[in-house]
């Protein structure tokens, strides 16, 4: 019996070893195979960062789960024993320092337990680390769901008015909850060490704050307008002035407040996911600022003739909160969404944040088109006065483009609510906030290109203070003065638009340095085969043009007015001249503008062939009429100065241009004749060899009249007429007898010009009339 003690506890301790030792030896490789699997999970996720799908992401969260479910079924099962190890190993004590004093079935058990105990230490400490790790790789394919989720706006998720998501959100709300709570005790924390740090300073930049928000409101809204309206003469920057001045300062005052209120509550040093929450605050108070600020100065309700652009009273009444609404929707749909961005919140989570951001969104939204709806009912309503017509008596309260605005918002709501209902949260709340944003866009664009149109118009016009000074020292025509600041406004707002697209795009994913490095990459340059089209070479081409045409300018009028003059030309030769080197310096200077671009004579030949087809095609009858103009400059055949007669028309040659040829006819009419009527039909000058004109006069006399009598009258009233010319002289002839049994005299001069002809002509008809009254000569 001495004997069997001692064997029964070592017999039990074995089989208590075995079988302790059988599923420690079974498990740990399992856990091993789950971190290495862990391992691969989280370099598949740095490696295809951004491109898996919300499907593969959830089929990797559940795996991980699956790890985790385990990695914590080992921690529960396993810390009991250890416990239980350790409480054994307890009673049996430490090892004696002597030996001989214990006995060997004792000193093989406590080897054995801590043997046993070794193992399973070392499978809970893995189990804890593929816990840790679990929750590491969970957390980050929550906050890549999350992304997905933003990015993917087709794609669909579970509809707000599902259970599904409400115990989802039930099943995290632990996790959340504890997230939010972190941030909050750091948060507060933060404020507290920070508020009994320098209390009296705390409360110096809170006055201030509050001090600068009363003075900027009142001084904005009050003494601006008058300062501006004392300083700015008549004109329409007095009403755009003091709107952006009123903006500007307001925003330029919630910055000023946003860093008194961040100097008052938060150290310097504050968390990083502190310092993040309150940048996302001060910027989103600022945003709401801009935007009410900018619906104030625009609608003016209180002071309608301030008022820029063309509403109606009852329009900016109706319109009246919705800018407050518009900047509260966009701040309850931002703040929430980056808060679980910032504490990586569940996916429900989310989903739930971003329905609330659409439907405060389309609630906004649904508001300005129902009071704009209701508005516009009331006025076709409207009885019109006795007396008046119902169009004369109704006046639009907007502009006609509102109605598309009102289309294109009824067409956004209806998705957004469909969406809402389908699961498409995601695209819900992106168009609603983007009707939004793109509003309060157009809206700054509106008062910014306004302002800087009135602004340059201001300075830069002829009546400008910039504009008169130059016109003053450079004796420039005013109406070039006016021309430079129309093209300087519309640069100026051009770059604007361009801002105003850049700030478009953003939401859909292009952020702003990504545009920025896209809009340098324009500016580098766009290269096409060997050609590198960028702002520098155009803006070197067109310099090289414009100084090209000036050069050649100044030589075109030196010959038109200096050197032509002095040669044997006539004004016709003269004038074709200045005409071809007008066409030739022309051409010269488009080539030398390519050239400057890199365009060579080799590729002007290609792009010239090129457009050959669509020439050939198209533009037929301009060719033709071109080259009919070189033709008509070049033979001559009619030149300026000519008396034509071309089909019906009959009258002076003013100008030979590229198309076509004018003609200015007796009655004053311009008539435009196409060069090529010129060379393929029959035109008649009657400038061409001579320029004469012929003034004929047929005089039906009977045949009782004395024949010589008439002959000396007409020959003496041509004679006598200042503008008949002495050679050759004046001829009277008989025509014949026609078989009313009249004598027919015809009497002929020539006069310097066939322009005086008719004139003459006429003078000559009364004084004849005159001379056979005196006579009592009757022509019947």
């Amino acid at each position: 019996m001495r004997y069997r003690l001692p064997i029964l506890p070592a017999l039990l301790t074995m089989l208590l070893l075995a079988a302790w030792t059988w599923p420690a030896t079974a498990q740990a490789p399992s856990l091993e195979r789950a971190r290495q699997q862990l391992e691969q999970i989280g370099a598949r996720l740095d490696e295809q960062k951004g491109k898996d799908d919300d499907r593969a992401l959830q089929e990797t969260r559940e795996a991980v789960l699956k790890i985790q479910g385990q990695a914590e079924q080992t921690i529960a099962e396993r810390s009991p024993e250890l416990q239980s190890l350790d409480a054994r190993l307890a009673e049996l004590g430490e090892s004696p320092a002597g030996q001989g004093q214990e006995a060997a079935e004792v000193t093989r058990e406590r080897r054995d337990l801590q043997r046993q105990r070794n193992q399973v230490d070392a499978e809970l400490r893995q189990a804890r680390l593929a816990s840790v790790e679990s929750a590491q790789l969970l957390d980050r394919i929550a906050a890549a769901r999350q992304d997905s989720f933003h990015q993917r706006l087709s794609e669909r998720t579970t509809p707000p008015w599902s259970p599904r998501l409400w115990r989802d959100l039930a099943d995290s709300q632990a996790r959340d909850e504890a997230r939010f709570a972190a941030l909050w005790r750091d948060a507060s924390q933060a404020v507290a060490m920070h508020w009994r740090a320098s209390p009296q300073r705390s409360l110096g930049y809170l006055a201030l704050a509050v001090l600068v928000a009363v003075a900027i409101g009142w001084f904005g809204a009050r003494r601006v307008p008058r300062l501006v309206g004392r300083y700015i003469p008549a004109g329409p920057l007095r009403r755009s002035a003091p709107a952006m001045a009123r903006l500007l300062l307001s925003t330029l005052a919630a910055l000023w407040i946003v860093g008194l209120l961040r100097a008052a509550l938060l150290p310097a040093d504050a968390p990083p996911a502190v310092a993040q929450l309150a940048d996302l605050a001060g910027g989103l108070l600022v945003f709401a600022t801009f935007v009410t600020t900018l619906g104030a100065v625009l609608l003016a309700v209180r002071s309608p003739s301030w008022r820029l652009p063309a509403i109606s009273d009852a329009g900016a009444r109706a319109l009246r909160p919705l800018p407050l609404a518009a900047a509260l929707a966009i701040v309850i749909a931002r703040f929430p969404q980056a808060l679980a961005e910032l504490v990586n919140a569940s996916l429900p989570l989310a989903v739930a944040f971003t329905a609330l951001a659409a439907l405060a969104s389309t609630w906004v939204v649904l508001l300005a088109l129902v009071r704009v709806h209701r508005l516009q009912s009331r006025s076709e309503r409207a009885p019109a006065p006795a007396g008046e017509s119902p169009p004369s008596t109704t006046k639009p309260h907007f502009r006609p483009w509102i109605n598309v605005a009102i289309s294109i918002g009824w067409v956004g709501v209806s998705i957004c609510l469909i969406g809402l209902l389908t699961g498409h949260v995601a695209l819900s709340g992106f168009i609603a906030l983007q009707i939004l944003w793109t509003g309060v866009v157009l809206a700054t664009l509106y008062l910014g290109m306004r302002f800087i149109d009135d602004l340059v118009c201001a300075l830069l016009g002829a009546k400008g203070v910039a504009g008169r000074r130059i016109n003053d020292r450079f004796g420039l025509d005013p109406r070039h003065v006016e021309r430079i600041a129309v093209v300087a406004s519309a640069l100026l707002r051009l770059l604007l638009v361009l801002l105003g697209l850049v700030a478009l795009a953003m939401p859909y994913g292009a952020s702003g340095e990504g545009l920025v490095e896209r809009a340098l990459g324009l500016a580098r340059g766009i290269t096409i085969g060997q050609l590198v089209l960028s702002p520098a070479n155009v803006v070197r081409a067109i310099g090289v043009f414009l100084l090209a045409t000036g050069v050649f300018h100044l030589v075109k009028r030196w010959l038109a007015r200096r050197y032509l003059p002095t040669t044997k030309m006539d004004e016709g030769m003269r004038a074709s001249v200045v005409t071809l080197f007008g066409y030739a310096t022309m051409v010269l200077a488009v080539a030398m503008a390519l050239a400057a671009i890199g365009v060579g004579l080799e590729r002007i030949a290609w792009i010239a062939s090129a457009l050959s087809v669509g020439i050939g095609f198209g533009l037929q009858a301009i060719v033709q009429n071109f080259i009919s103009g070189l033709i008509l400059l070049a033979e001559r055949p009619v030149k300026v100065g000519d008396w034509v007669v071309v089909g019906d028309a009959e009258g002076d040659i003013r100008r030979i241009n590229v198309r076509a040829t004018e003609i200015q006819t007796g009655d004053r009419t311009t008539v435009l004749v196409p060069n090529s009527e010129l060379i393929t039909k029959t035109v008649r000058n009657r400038t061409f060899s001579n320029a004469e004109g012929l003034v004929k006069i047929v005089l039906p006399m009977p045949l009782t009249t004395d024949s010589d009598l008439v002959r000396e009258l007409l020959l003496e009233a041509f004679r006598e007429h200042p503008g008949i010319l002495e050679a050759p002289a004046p001829s009277v002839l008989i025509d014949g007898i026609s078989d009313k049994g009249q004598v027919m005299f015809s009497a002929t001069g020539f006069v310097a010009t066939p322009r005086q002809a008719a004139a003459t002509r006429s003078a000559l008809l009364f004084e004849i009339l005159r001379k056979l009254r005196e006579l009592n000569i009757r022509m019947v």
